[in-house]
């Protein structure tokens, strides 16, 4: 793939066939016009009313941290001024959701079997040489002990549990 520039125009071509073009707008970024050839997805970012260079720059490197930013900025390698802050930015909130650990527990066992956690998994993408697809465990809260049983069908959960 090669690409060759001519003014404010940019033209991607492979080979004689031109895979996509775009032209420069005023904030030195190339915005693609139409669509691409090859079907592929391009994307580009445009600076907005409102914002500041270190957003635009935040977006086109990939959600950069302000930290990042100033490290970049240092070494002059984003063109213009690109330090500063960067105000909320909801695609780094999307991006950036954890999963909620567990609370803890409100039960507590005072004796032994009194409170069983368990947990079932499967099916295996490779049954095991006996067979068994799932497996369930089962842990008494109180003495801490585990129970593995390896199962060839989940229906038989109940059943592992009575014994």
């Amino acid at each position: 793939m090669r690409y060759a520039s001519e003014g404010d125009w940019v033209k991607v071509t492979t080979g004689s066939l031109v895979i996509m073009k775009g032209k420069m707008n005023r904030g030195g970024i190339y915005i693609l016009e139409g669509s691409t050839v090859m079907g592929t997805v391009a994307i580009s970012q445009s600076l907005n009313e409102g914002d500041n260079k270190i957003e635009l720059w935040h977006r086109m490197l990939g959600q950069m941290t302000e930290k990042g930013m100033l490290v970049l900025s240092k070494q002059r390698l984003p063109s213009g001024e690109a330090n500063g802050k960067i105000r909320f930015c909801e695609a780094c909130i999307k991006g950036k959701h954890h999963k909620v650990k567990f609370g803890t527990g409100q039960h507590t066992g005072k004796e032994i079997v009194e409170y069983v956690y368990s947990d079932m998994w499967g099916p295996a993408p490779v049954k095991s040489q006996g067979g068994c697809s799932y497996f369930v465990t089962f842990i008494d809260d109180y003495s801490r002990k585990v129970w593995l049983y390896f199962l060839n069908m989940k229906d038989v959960v109940f059943g592992k549990l009575k014994e």
